[in-house]
């Protein structure tokens, strides 16, 4: 693997930086300039690396996806029976340390931005698709191995994406941690009986 270029290594600083000020004030408050007062930088430096805020965004979501998979694979190192990976997914799925992954507000004001965006769309497709791919393949080794029964390996990453978005989104809503551990507990209950798996 190669060594990343200056430009990818700014960019990635740059990306950094927006995502705190969106995490901070929000999209309607954000701007390159507001982004470069926090890098203590000249606002044409992030012009010449991207064009407008909404070019930012479509990189962010990219941003979103590799700390997603950064989790997963931090997360799963080490851990390498279908049975032991299925446990690990299933309780971060449905655990409150998800909510730590990426600030929801910043994923939704991103979200939002896909309908009027056609490169944001499709960069949100490609995360979903990833995380989609991911558990599929993970979901092939649990059907082989007996573990869930009953399922597609797509049938299964698909229910799982529904059900984890699902949660996240009411919990933006109610802002409960304690009361988002509870609705996830019994979600993970819920799904693990849907599987026909022994809790």
């Amino acid at each position: 693997m190669g060594r990343k270029s200056k430009a990818d290594v700014r960019k990635k600083e740059i990306l950094e930086n927006f995502y705190h000020v969106l995490k901070d004030i929000g999209f309607e408050n954000a701007s390159i300039a507001k982004i470069a007062d926090r890098m203590d930088v000249n606002p044409s430096l992030l012009i010449h690396y991207f064009k407008s805020k909404e070019a930012m965004v479509e990189d962010l979501v990219n941003f979103i996806l590799d700390r997603f998979e950064a989790a997963f694979s931090q997360s799963l190192d080490g851990v390498e029976t279908p049975q032991e990976r299925f446990n690990h997914i299933i309780s971060m799925i449905f655990g409150t340390e998800w909510l730590e992954v990426i600030d929801h507000s910043v994923f939704y004001a991103c979200y939002y931005l896909k309908s009027r965006n056609e490169k944001i769309l499709e960069r949100f497709r490609v995360l979903y698709d990833r995380f989609s791919n991911f558990l599929e393949d993970e979901a092939k080794t649990w059907v082989e191995a007996g573990i869930v029964k009953g399922h597609q390996p797509t049938e299964i990453a698909e229910y799982l994406i529904v059900m984890n978005e699902g949660i996240t989104f009411y919990h933006g809503i109610r802002q409960d941690k304690e009361a988002y551990a509870r609705r996830a507990a019994y979600l993970k209950k819920v799904a693990l009986a849907t599987f026909e798996v022994e809790a």
